[in-house]
């Protein structure tokens, strides 16, 4: 993700109801520069013909990754575009060392979880009440990578 791709993208997320919805200096946050040193949170594209069509927002912390928020335009969906940057988001953490990956994710979005499982998480427990409008639980997902997860 660069500077360029904000706009876009927080034009996606309003269309994506499963999305967070962050202010622009959150998504600014996600993009690599010089001067942040060790980079902790970033940010994947993923456009068609030039269109931005998907994007996810990941964070590094004490050898842990983070997948925060995922978003692929509803016409593009089930054409492998949330795998894409499920694997690129895998493919970044391994690089930078990270040990292990999870994520929360509402109970009832069975799509996401396919996903996520596909993409070797495993199911590992319930947040009750996480989510809200509406309210609703967090499905916790997780890999150790050096557990030979199946990992994309």
């Amino acid at each position: 993700m660069t500077a360029n791709d904000v706009d876009q993208v927080l034009s996606l997320e309003q269309t994506v109801s499963e999305a967070p919805h962050w202010n622009r200096a959150a998504y600014e946050g996600c993009i690599p520069s010089e001067a942040s040193g060790a980079l902790v949170r970033a940010g994947f594209v993923a456009e068609v013909q030039g269109k931005l069509v998907g994007f996810l927002i990941g964070r590094l912390v004490a050898g842990t990754c983070e997948l925060e928020s995922i978003a692929v335009a509803q016409e593009v969906r089930r054409e492998g575009i949330g795998r894409a940057l499920v694997k690129a988001f895998i493919d970044w953490a391994k690089f930078h060392g990270a040990r292990r990956l999870e994520l929360e994710v509402r109970a009832s979005n069975t799509r996401a979880v396919k996903l996520y499982e596909g993409a070797g998480l495993r199911r590992e427990g319930l947040r009750a009440g996480y989510y809200q409008s509406p309210e609703e639980d967090a499905l916790l997902m997780g890999v150790e990578f050096a557990n030979g997860g199946k990992l994309l």
